[in-house]
């Protein structure tokens, strides 16, 4: 800085002590300029918040936003384009809900729910991905170029003004020691800079359609967000919803607790069978004969190791309970003699001493009945 340039700066510094300290009396500008400072230091404050807090609403995890910034600036440094993104709170409890859905398994009706909730949420996060991209592209970019561009110009007009007014003052009160042609042109310099920042303030204030424009931006986009996350939990819901009344028509299933075989204990024997349900589960004078059985073989079921089945019959995979007195009761796992077949939905049988008609579907034959 130039010895003239320091001496201005101290003559400015007098004046303001004089004015705060002293009391002295500036030149004061005219209200509708003070009114348009005001209002232009109003929408200052405003955008910074405002961007701050719009930040907020979309990645409210402070960590994950200060961990973007730090990669974005490594990869422009590096050259390299921006590639991660926030990572959204559905995408991340989606992605927990569908890992731990997968563990459990397609025969899991918990399972099955909680890949399907999870899905959904997964592509929530991605609407808010969305809304991300497009409140920045619609809404925070032009605000930061307006905060960047008018309203840095504007701020460095106003430090002018204040800047020259402060210097003709400080020439104002030493008049007679400084010559009136040094005062004059103050004074013009004063009058200049204070109709630039005038103008630019007037400008700015006067733009309000394109602040309406930006904010009806954002709310369309938040509407756009709600109404596409609405239309994939609504489908969700009608997903869980029928998952829901399939799972309760399912007919019921009970415990059956599996036998135990040992081989080479007690004589030899090779293994023995656990009845599957309860003491009439057969036919009063019927019975099923038990011998020492073979080994498994990956054809034979488990449950009919130690069998011998000699007569047609069945073994219930579902509970069944009789909507008429023809129809025959049974549980899951009893083994039912087959007597005969009505149609293609109904067979024959007995149980327990007891006859009637038993669904189709609801039985696995195991020795089928003879041919007509």
């Amino acid at each position: 800085m130039s010895v003239s340039g320091m001496k201005k700066q101290l003559h400015k510094a007098s004046q303001l002590l004089s004015e705060r300290l002293m009391g002295a009396e500036g030149t004061r500008l005219d209200e509708d300029f003070l009114n348009m400072e005001k209002r232009v230091a109003v929408i200052k404050a405003l955008l910074a918040e405002l961007l701050s807090r719009t930040t907020d609403l979309l990645q409210p995890n402070p960590a994950h936003r200060a961990k973007l910034s730090v990669l974005s600036t490594v990869s422009r440094i590096r050259g390299q384009a921006r590639t991660a993104a926030y990572p959204q709170t559905e995408s991340i409890l989606g992605d927990c809900m569908s890992s731990y859905g997968q563990e459990l398994g397609a025969a899991s009706e918990f399972g099955n729910a909680l890949t399907a909730v999870g899905g959904a949420l997964q592509q929530v996060g991605e609407a808010r991905h969305g809304l991300d991209v497009s409140v920045k592209r619609t809404f925070i970019d032009p605000l930061q170029e307006l905060q960047h561009s008018e309203l840095k110009e504007i701020k460095f007009q106003l430090k002018k003004v204040h800047g020259r007014r402060l210097d003709f003052d400080y020439k104002r009160r030493r008049r007679g020691k400084v010559a009136a042609e040094d005062v004059r042109q103050t004074w013009d310099k004063l009058v200049s800079s204070k109709e630039l920042a005038e103008r630019s303030m007037f400008v700015l204030l006067q733009n309000d359609v394109d602040r309406v424009a930006q904010l009806a931006a954002l709310v369309a986009a938040l509407l756009d967000f709600h109404r596409e996350a609405q239309h994939i939990l609504l489908g969700l819901h009608g997903n869980l919803q029928a998952r829901l009344t399939a799972a309760s028509n399912k007919p019921e299933r009970r415990f059956r607790s599996k036998r135990i075989r040992l081989r080479g204990v007690l004589d030899s024997t090779v293994g023995f069978y656990q009845q599957p349900s309860g003491a009439a589960s057969l036919p009063a004078g019927e019975q099923i004969s038990v011998v020492p059985s073979e080994p498994s073989s990956p054809d034979r079921p488990p449950f009919l190791d130690g069998l011998v089945l000699d007569k047609p019959c069945c073994r219930a995979v579902y509970s069944f309970q009789p909507n008429h007195a023809s129809e025959l009761r049974f549980s899951e796992g009893d083994i039912i003699i087959l007597t005969g077949r009505v149609d293609c939905n109904w067979y024959e049988g007995s149980l327990g001493g007891r006859s009637g008609l038993l669904p189709v579907n609801y039985v696995d034959v195991l020795v089928p009945l003879p041919l007509p």
